[in-house]
């Protein structure tokens, strides 16, 4: 998988977006007055989140997704 300069630059920041999405959503989310651990908890969420969707696009991208996670190897024959 060969990505261009451009496609870098976009990736990083749709996922700036996607994590200031979710942190503002749970910061709105939780109750005030908010103590320094609710921006802990908003911000290791938000970290998260976009994490998990930078590795569905480039698992998305991948040319052989079957062998991504874990490589098949040919079946021994016996031979008598």
């Amino acid at each position: 998988m060969e990505l261009s300069g451009t496609r870098i630059v976009t990736l990083v920041l749709l996922d700036l977006v996607i994590f200031g999405i979710v942190t503002f959503v749970m910061l709105q989310w939780m109750p005030r007055p908010l103590k320094p651990v609710d921006y802990l908890l908003a911000g290791g969420v938000g970290t998260l989140v976009s994490l998990l969707g930078v590795w569905l696009l480039v698992w998305r991208e991948a040319p052989n997704r079957s062998e991504m996670l874990f490589k098949r190897r040919a079946k021994k024959v016996d031979e008598e």
